[in-house]
């Protein structure tokens, strides 16, 4: 691996100074850098980050972003997808053959979920791999 690592946005805003730190990349071992980023941002990070930082594998992504470097994650864009349709109008639930950069999204799936669910027809579909599928 050496590439950069995708990283949600609210890591990396509050692990910024840390892993913008070329420091951290010849003095410490990584069990330390990440108990030392977690002391360091204990103040400011919100629960969703801590919640982030608890899992085991992420805790590998940050040492990863220290070792080849990071890049945001891209937002979620939840679309609503049925057969080879995409929503493409959320006001009439109007569908069209369109690509998924097109589509109508959602930044959070339970909105999208809510719309299926209502309509009684079609899937929520994650339209950031949707998009890499069909290339």
């Amino acid at each position: 691996m050496n590439e950069k690592v995708k990283l949600p946005r609210n890591v990396i805003d509050v692990f910024r100074p840390a892993l913008d730190n070329p420091g951290y990349r010849i003095s410490l071992i990584p069990i330390s850098i990440i108990s030392d980023m977690y002391n360091r941002t204990l103040e400011g990070m919100t629960s969703d980050v801590a919640t982030w930082l608890n899992d085991y594998d992420n805790q590998w992504k940050l040492i990863d972003a220290l070792r080849y470097g990071y890049e945001v994650e891209p937002e979620p864009r939840w679309g609503i997808k049925a057969g080879n349709c995409y929503m493409t109008n959320p006001e009439n639930y109007g569908f069209d053959d369109v690509t998924p950069e097109t589509a109508v999204y959602w930044a959070i799936k339970s909105y999208a979920d809510y719309i299926v669910k209502m309509l009684g027809f079609g899937e929520v579909v994650d339209l950031n791999k949707e998009t890499k599928a069909d290339e």
